[in-house]
């Protein structure tokens, strides 16, 4: 048990810290294409986005809770689609297992996005309102069921 926590809750890390550093990125190139061509961003100076994006979607208490609502949404999805992933796995006696674990944290993380602007009525994240900002939210949540997939793997 500890073993599936402990993989849960690596995977939720990075999965926070990928999909923040994909909004970031697509942040960015957002504000490049409506600045102009003239304008441009150092690497220092998209070392400090990520970084205020980083601690503004962690530590900003948009949850009374103390912390930031991504990493709650992230950890939530992720516990939801790596369980089915898991009951599937079981059922389909292992096989396949790093590919279901894997595209069950795409989906997962995708599913936050697709709520949110149905909940809404509008994407509110602007890192995520393009087709390959909300493939790259999936890509952070493929990368994170994989190692949820091999991290939790019983050790023979």
């Amino acid at each position: 048990m500890i073993r599936i926590v402990g993989s849960w809750v690596t995977a939720v890390i990075v999965a926070v810290v990928v999909g923040i550093a994909a909004l970031a990125w697509f942040d960015q190139q957002s504000f490049l294409s409506a600045a102009g061509p003239a304008t441009s961003l150092t690497p220092g100076e998209r070392l400090s986005w990520f970084g205020r994006d980083l601690y503004g979607l962690i530590f900003i208490d948009g949850t009374g809770l103390g912390f930031g609502l991504y990493p709650v949404l992230v950890a939530v999805a992720l516990l939801i689609g790596l369980g089915v992933a898991g009951i599937v796995v079981r059922l389909t006696g292992g096989a396949l297992r790093f590919w279901w674990y894997a595209g069950a944290g795409a989906v997962a993380m995708v599913t936050i996005f697709i709520a949110l602007k149905m909940a809404l009525g509008m994407m509110v994240v602007p890192g995520a309102r393009t087709a390959a900002g909300l493939a790259a939210q999936g890509a952070a949540g493929f990368i994170a069921g994989g190692l949820f997939a091999a991290l939790s793997r019983k050790r023979r």
